[in-house]
């Protein structure tokens, strides 16, 4: 068998040509115009084809971790070129089927004429197809950890816009915080304000929660250790725009900032550490 295996080898690998172009003519159309759309050469697309059943070929009789490293190494070269212009993983995938069924097409005269048995292709099969497998899986992967890290930078810019750190003055910045603050982001507001003070070398940091919508006992505990790590670094932290039904609210609650400066407005807060205010002359 090892024999008639090494054959059939060295039979795809000659004809790897041929069955490239098969495979062109079994995949999709929308998937061909998705290549044209692509910009990547059609020579290169082939060339890349003729790689991959080369290998396959190869895998018929050299050692199966061998063959299972130069895919990995095809895989992630070709996955990234694909991720970069924009070539869908779905029907790359599907088209992975059009391979088996053209290095099928190559000795479909030799099976006709008996020279070599259905069983022999069934175990040449057997042994392409895990290859195929482990393709589609790390095409997946690829395209996977793509996603993630796109999501991963989506999350970043979000999180990042959720607490803008605002520098008005020397060692001076405002915190608006508008919207709910639930755990997920107060981790959040706390990174950033902490990276910001640090980058920006602050002695006043004013966290404004006047567009804040609700605050309760979590909202109050998660502002109390966002202050109190700021404290550590130095940090001095005024809460401002505290409204009277929020103030009202807490006091319900049972719920005060004895420990943490605060202010009835922004403005109070700013003119109480000498920030002045300029009078800014309109143009006509």
């Amino acid at each position: 068998m090892r024999d008639e295996l090494f054959y059939m080898g060295q039979e795809i690998i000659s004809h790897k040509s041929e069955i490239a172009q098969g495979v062109i003519h079994y995949q999709e159309q929308r998937y061909a115009d998705q290549l044209k759309l692509s910009g990547v050469k059609v020579e290169q697309i082939t060339e890349w084809r003729m790689q991959l059943i080369e290998m396959l070929g190869q895998s018929l009789f050299e050692d199966k971790a061998v063959s299972f490293d130069k895919v990995t190494e095809w895989t992630g070269r070709v996955g990234k070129v694909a991720l970069e212009k924009g070539i869908p993983l779905n029907e790359s995938l599907k088209t992975l089927s059009a391979f088996r069924t053209a290095i099928w097409d190559i000795f479909s005269e030799q099976l006709r004429d008996q020279q070599i048995s259905a069983s022999l292709m069934l175990q040449v099969n057997s042994e392409i197809n895990p290859i195929l497998d482990e393709i589609a899986y790390l095409l997946n992967e690829v395209f996977r950890t793509q996603q993630k890290d796109q999501l991963a930078l989506i999350h970043t810019a979000m999180d990042e816009l959720s607490a803008p750190i605002v520098p008005i003055a020397d060692k001076v910045a405002i915190l608006p915080l508008i919207g709910e603050i639930d755990t997920h982001r107060a981790s959040s507001v706390m990174e950033t304000a902490l990276k910001k003070s640090s980058e920006l070398q602050l002695e006043y940091l004013f966290i404004d929660i006047s567009g804040v919508a609700i605050m309760d006992t979590m909202v109050s505990h998660n502002l109390y250790q966002i202050t109190n790590a700021l404290k550590m670094m130095g940090v001095q932290s005024v809460l401002t725009g505290i409204r009277p039904e929020v103030a009202h609210t807490l006091g319900n609650l049972g719920i005060t900032f004895e420990d943490l400066k605060t202010s009835s407005s922004l403005k109070k807060a700013l003119e109480d550490i000498g920030f002045n205010q300029y009078e800014v002359v309109l143009p006509v």
